[in-house]
Formats: C-alpha cells, sequence, structure tokens
C-alpha cells in the first residue's frame, strides 16, 4: 500500500505539494491565534507566508522566506513614504507602483520581485492614515508563516525521485522511438526531406530539459535533504542515468542531423544509397529495442547482443562498399560509431569496451 502511494505522488507531484502547502496553512493559522492583537486582524498573512515558501525546493525555500520579507519591507517603505508625503493620493499609488517596481529588479529580491509594488499598493490602499499596524502585522505574520513553511519542508523535504524516474524512462522510451524513425525513413521512397528528418526534436530537447530540472533539484538538496542522504544509492544511481541520457540524446540528434544533410530527398549524391540503407534500418532498430530494454541503466543482454551484431554487420556492409571503391562512406561510418556509442552507454561499465571505428 505505501509503495502504491509513493508511486502515485511520483506521478502526480503536485498532489504531495498541495498536501503541504494545505498543512503549512494550517498549522501556520494555528500559530497565530494565540498571539492577539492585530494578529487577530490579519492572521490570514500567516497561511500566505507559509504557501509561498513550501512548494520550493528545501534549500531555495530558505531563500524564498527572506526574499518574501525582504520584498514586504521595501513594499512598507515605499508605502510609508507616500503616505507621509504631502503628495495627492493617485500621484502616491503611481509613484509607490513605479518605484516598487524597479525596485523588483534587485537581485536579492529574487522570484519575488512583484511583491514590492503589491506590498506597496496593500499598505498604502488598506493600511489608512496610519500603516504601522498594519505594517507590522502584514510583515510579521507572513514572516511567521514563512517559518512554517520552512520547517514543513524541512520535515517532508521534496524528493522528486519518481518523478524523475518516470521522466528519464520517457526520455529513453522517446530516443527509440526516434531510432525507429530514422528507420522507417530510410525506407521510404522517395526519402525524407531535411526537414522531415527533423520531426521529433524539440519533443527530444523538451523532455531531456525536464529530466534535467528534476535531477537538478535532487542534487541540490543534497547538503540538506536528509531523503536524498537515506536514498543516496538511488540518487547517484539516477545521475549516472541522467548523464547517460543526455549523451543518448546529443548521439540520437547527431544521427538525424547527418541523415538530414546527407541522405534527403534533395540529395543526388547521398551518405548511405540502397546498399546501405538496409544494414542502416536493422541496427537502428535493435538500437531501439535495446533502449527499451533497459532496466535502470543497463540494457537487456540478448537485445544488447543482436544490436551489437546488427552493427557489425553495418560495419562489414561499409568495408565492401569502400573495398570496391564504391563512393564515399565517412558519413555511414559517423553513423555506425555512433551507434556503438549509444550501445556503449547502455552496458554495464565492466563490460564497456572502447568504440572502435568502422
Amino acid at each position: 500500500m505505501a509503495t502504491s502511494v509513493r508511486e502515485l505522488w511520483g506521478c502526480y507531484p503536485l498532489i504531495p505539494v498541495a498536501i503541504k502547502a494545505a498543512l503549512a496553512a494550517a498549522l501556520a493559522w494555528l500559530v497565530v491565534q494565540p498571539l492577539g492583537g492585530p494578529a487577530d486582524d490579519y492572521s490570514y498573512y500567516a497561511p500566505l507566508g507559509a504557501v509561498v515558501v513550501v512548494s520550493s525546493r528545501l534549500t531555495e525555500s530558505l531563500r524564498s522566506s527572506m526574499e518574501t520579507v525582504l520584498a514586504i519591507a521595501m513594499g512598507a517603505t515605499l508605502a510609508v513614504a507616500a503616505r507621509w508625503a504631502p503628495l495627492p493620493e493617485v500621484v502616491g499609488i503611481g509613484l509607490v507602483v513605479g518605484i516598487g517596481t524597479l525596485l523588483g529588479a534587485w537581485k536579492r529580491v529574487g522570484s519575488m520581485a512583484s511583491w514590492v509594488p503589491i506590498s506597496a499598493l496593500f499598505i498604502l490602499i488598506v493600511g489608512g492614515p496610519q500603516p504601522a499596524p498594519y505594517v507590522l502585522s502584514y510583515l510579521g505574520l507572513t514572516a511567521l508563516g514563512a517559518v512554517v513553511g520552512v520547517v514543513v519542508n524541512m520535515l517532508a523535504p521534496p524528493m522528486p525521485m519518481i518523478a524523475t524516474r518516470n521522466v528519464q524512462k520517457a526520455l529513453r522510451d522517446l530516443l527509440a522511438d526516434q531510432l525507429d524513425g530514422l528507420a522507417d525513413g530510410l525506407e521510404r521512397d522517395p526519402l525524407p526531406t531535411k526537414d522531415e528528418w527533423r520531426i521529433g526534436e524539440s519533443e527530444i530537447a523538451d523532455k531531456t530539459q525536464r529530466a534535467q530540472e528534476l535531477m537538478e533539484q535532487v542534487s541540490s538538496a543534497s547538503r540538506m535533504n536528509w531523503r536524498v542522504r537515506w536514498s543516496r544509492s538511488a540518487a547517484d544511481q539516477q545521475d549516472r542515468q541522467n548523464r547517460a541520457l543526455n549523451h543518448l540524446s546529443f548521439l540520437v540528434q547527431e544521427m538525424t542531423t547527418l541523415l538530414a544533410h546527407q541522405e534527403n530527398a534533395d540529395r543526388s549524391l547521398v551518405a548511405l544509397g540502397p546498399t546501405l540503407r538496409p544494414p542502416a534500418v536493422h541496427t537502428f532498430r535493435t538500437a531501439a529495442d535495446a533502449l527499451r530494454s533497459v532496466d535502470s541503466t543497463v540494457a537487456g543482454d540478448e537485445e544488447l547482443a543482436a544490436a551489437h551484431r546488427a552493427a557489425d554487420e553495418f560495419a562489414d556492409a561499409i568495408r565492401q562498399q569502400q573495398d570496391g571503391s564504391n563512393g564515399e562512406t565517412f558519413a555511414a561510418g559517423g553513423l555506425v560509431t555512433a551507434i556503438r556509442r549509444v550501445l556503449a552507454s547502455v552496458t554495464a561499465e565492466e563490460e564497456s569496451q572502447p568504440v572502435s571505428e568502422s
């Protein structure tokens, strides 16, 4: 049961964030209830401060809490100055919003830049002619709520291990589909155009970036996140998988670019031609099968052996064409080298061997 809940949370990472945000808001509300005084009138600012920081990574939640308090303090200063200055109210509103927007660009405010003009506007309008009680309540209660949010994040820090694993699997499957797509393109008559070869590249780039972002969350939390320390081996394995997938993405893109430029419908002199296309197709398809067979970071033995045999047969076909002086084969050799590197990235480290040129 516990495992199924973790899997559900991993597939829908917003669920634990929503639960933590709700818990932090409720706790912040309870904390301010006994305080009395102005806290009774403005107690809703404490849950607001908690929600602002609780959805961040653990290291970022500390920074977010400080940025929130700093942004409110800057906005409060602007609002009080505008209230004391002998200015028409409409001019004061315009000034605090304009100056607050400029001050929000200060790097120390970070992601809370918009809070400077917004808090200034709230204080100027809601605080009335004597804004001091409102300022202290707004600033103090939001800061207190932010502290509650940080504590909640420390007790249950974000740990996107399952989400990372799912994104990495989706990326690996997408790369396998792209290899199958290259094989399909080589079987077309006429060949794809340069633009048709590149279909799917943007989706690969998006998933690669998403996997990288999730791994950065795990890595950046490693010093303070007790959950990372307990799952160190799993985190290290995902980090290795992430590096391998980044390399895979580069290799698939490299092969796609090569075919787009050297084996398209607009060229009379192509890289492969009718003789080398069949072994290339077989190589791409077996490599795709090897990627889909990956368990953890290593491909299945049978699928990996079949892919290596196909790559060797492709290399033999290239050598035979070279012996017959049947045209230039550098591009075809580049495809073989790239495929062997793909297979090396999903081979157990103790079994991997240097990639030889065809």
